[in-house]
């Protein structure tokens, strides 16, 4: 028997910029944080060359962080009937910050989600609720005049 899999969200369909990451090598590998319900990790973030390098991340309950110049936080709302979850991005960072939110059980992907970052205000995306653990990576700064859907 198969297990049950979902593919890509139409947000991450519609963001063709993100279809390079696809494939993680090890290096974004290290780049990566698991958030689980109800939680929230604030972590820095480093631009030199169009690179992004994510400190140490410190996680807290949800609601309770604030970034600092400089950080970013990402919070993932408790589980309801609804079955989503509300991942809630919090940026302080020079320029926009875009990455991805894979909801998996295990290994299996359950769903996915692009976030795209601001810098005017939290940004947030839809994820399905019936995830163990959110990964989020990927991460890319925003170019100069790109944008992100």
């Amino acid at each position: 028997m198969r297990p049950f899999r979902v593919g890509l969200s139409a947000a991450t369909l519609a963001c063709g910029a993100f279809a390079p990451w696809a494939a993680l090598g090890a290096e974004a590998a290290a780049q990566a944080f698991d958030l689980k319900s109800g939680q929230e990790l604030t972590f820095a973030v480093t631009i030199a060359d169009g690179k992004v390098t994510l400190g140490p991340p410190r996680a807290s309950k949800l609601g309770a962080a604030q970034p600092a110049s400089g950080e970013i936080t990402v919070g993932l709302t408790t589980r309801d009937k609804t079955l989503i979850e509300q991942v809630i991005v919090v940026e302080k960072t020079p320029v926009p910050i875009d990455f991805l939110a894979t909801g998996l059980v295990g290994g299996t992907k359950i769903d996915e989600a692009v976030l795209c970052g601001r810098l005017d205000g939290p940004a947030s995306a839809h994820i399905g609720a019936v995830s163990w653990r959110v990964s989020l990576h990927a991460f890319e700064a925003r170019k100069d005049g790109a944008t992100c859907e």
